[in-house]
């Protein structure tokens, strides 16, 4: 394995994939690039449940996990309406109930690609 775009890209949110992979690779903090890998094992775990039994196995709380992870790497303090990630913190209510992957997964490598300027890979189509 070695450097680059990942080549098999996430089903489950290939953007948020992509651009956590470009930030891993890219050439900035190693704080930044550690979270950034930090991200993309939560990624790979979204993946693997959508996998087994698609996007309903995957847990809210997992979702929510992606968004304090991804929202806190990109340092956006105003998520958008409908996405609170202070939802579920300690001594909070825990009912936070997730979008849709799509449009949870544009909204987190918009604010990736955003924060950090990336340019994202060209997603393939799927066949």
């Amino acid at each position: 394995m070695g450097g680059g775009p990942v080549r098999h890209l996430s089903a489950a949110m290939p953007a948020t994939l992509s651009a956590a992979d470009l930030l891993c690779h890219s050439g900035s903090s190693p704080a930044a690039r550690s979270a950034a890998g930090d991200l993309m094992q939560a990624l790979a775990a979204v993946e693997c449940l959508v996998a087994v039994g698609g996007p309903a196995e995957v847990p809210d709380a997992l979702l929510h996990d992606l968004v304090i992870i991804t929202l806190g790497l990109a340092g956006d303090e105003q998520p958008e309406a409908g996405i609170d990630p202070t939802v579920g913190a300690p001594g909070l209510p825990t009912a936070w109930h997730s979008p849709p992957l799509a449009e949870l997964d544009r909204y987190l490598a918009s604010a990736l690609t955003s924060r950090f300027h990336l340019v994202p890979a060209l997603i393939p189509a799927a066949a």
